[in-house]
Formats: C-alpha cells, sequence, structure tokens
C-alpha cells in the first residue's frame, strides 16, 4: 500500500481549527483539529492512501457542517432551505444528511420554530394575507396541515381587516369616499397580490364606504 511521508504540520492560518498536513509529493491534505486530536500524527511519520481519504472525507463533513452554521448566523432556516444551500455549496448528499442530522438532534434545525417565526416576521414586517404566507412557506417543505396551523394561530393575534386597514392607509385611501372602476382595479390587485381574500378586502371596503 502506498505510503506518504510527513514534512510539516501546521495550523491553518484561516480557520483555527483545521490542520494542514504537507507530504513528501507536495501534496497537501487538511484534517478537522477534532480528528487530529483523536489520532495525532507526527512529522517523519508515514500515511497511507486510504488514510488520508478517510480524513479527506471528515474534512468535508466539518466544512459542510461549517458552512450550515455561518447560514445559522444570519437567521433560521428550515431543514429545506438549508439542504437546499448546502446543496449549492456541492456538497454531497450523504454529507448533507449527516450535518442535517447532527443539527436537527442538537435543535439548531427546526422546522415548528421556525415556522412560528417565519409567518410572524412576514406578517410584522410585510403585512401580508394568508395566500401570501402559504406562497412564501411553499418552498420550505412543511406539512400542509402544519402550515394551516400556524395561519389560522397567527392570524388570530394579527387580524385580516387591521391588515388590510394598514394597507389602505399607507395608499392614503380616504373612508366614504367613492372610488372609480380605474383606482378600485388597481386597489384590488394590489390587495390580492398581498396575499388576502376577496371576501375580506370588500367586506372593508364596505366598512370604509368605498363601494
Amino acid at each position: 500500500m502506498k505510503k506518504r511521508k510527513i514534512l510539516s504540520i501546521k495550523r491553518s492560518t484561516r480557520y483555527n481549527d483545521r490542520i494542514i498536513v504537507k507530504l513528501d509529493d507536495k501534496s497537501v491534505f487538511r484534517v478537522p483539529e477534532d480528528a487530529f486530536v483523536l489520532n495525532p500524527f507526527h512529522i517523519g511519520e508515514t500515511v497511507t492512501l486510504d488514510e488520508i481519504e478517510n480524513y479527506d472525507v471528515k474534512m468535508r463533513l466539518q466544512e459542510a457542517k461549517d458552512a450550515a452554521f455561518k447560514l445559522l448566523s444570519f437567521r433560521m432556516r428550515s431543514i429545506a432551505e438549508m439542504r437546499k444551500r448546502l446543496k449549492e455549496k456541492s456538497f454531497s448528499e450523504i454529507e448533507i444528511d449527516d450535518v442535517i442530522d447532527k443539527l436537527t438532534k442538537l435543535n439548531y434545525l427546526n422546522d415548528v420554530e421556525f415556522g412560528k417565526a417565519f409567518v410572524k416576521e412576514k406578517i410584522k414586517n410585510k403585512k401580508i394575507g394568508p395566500k401570501a404566507i402559504k406562497s412564501e412557506l411553499f418552498p420550505h417543505q412543511l406539512s400542509p396541515d402544519f402550515v394551516d396551523e400556524l395561519i389560522e394561530s397567527v392570524y388570530k393575534k394579527y387580524k385580516i381587516n387591521d391588515l388590510i386597514t394598514f394597507h389602505l392607509k399607507r395608499k392614503k385611501i380616504k373612508k366614504n369616499t367613492q372610488m372609480n372602476k380605474s383606482d378600485l382595479s388597481r386597489l384590488n390587485n394590489y390587495l390580492l397580490r398581498k396575499g388576502f381574500e376577496w371576501d375580506n378586502i370588500n367586506g372593508l371596503y364596505v366598512e370604509w364606504g368605498l363601494i
């Protein structure tokens, strides 16, 4: 079995949890610090190609985990979104599954908590209706029953009529002012794009004396 002699061992200047090993054929391989601590080696020793390959596998898993933590440092992620983003970074399905399994067990990935936080943030910041929430949740592949539960729960706190009222005021619509067909059509399309049901929109029009 082919072996390579270790010429130097040093810590990465960019990632302090990675060890860089230089070999006598001028090649290098990287080792996660925790793997190195468990099985240290020294200058002058030899390593087999199988051992190098094994360390490469461990390094890839470490890189996938690091990438996941970096994504989580910006905001919460759903499992589906995390899987998609790691795939975009060219990690394999095995590497992605390993990382997602670990992060789920540590509760860093939790679709229930993600869903709750997601809908509250979207409604609070964008004042959107149920249809828009469903559309924005779709890529995250949450169960339909859970999505329905989320929507039912969140709109008990954020009343749909209050949200529509926010948009009417934002558009500087005045109460008891009959709108012409053109303006009304534009307002209809705007509120429908915001994800509100026509029955709710029409009901508030009547309440405001717009039709």
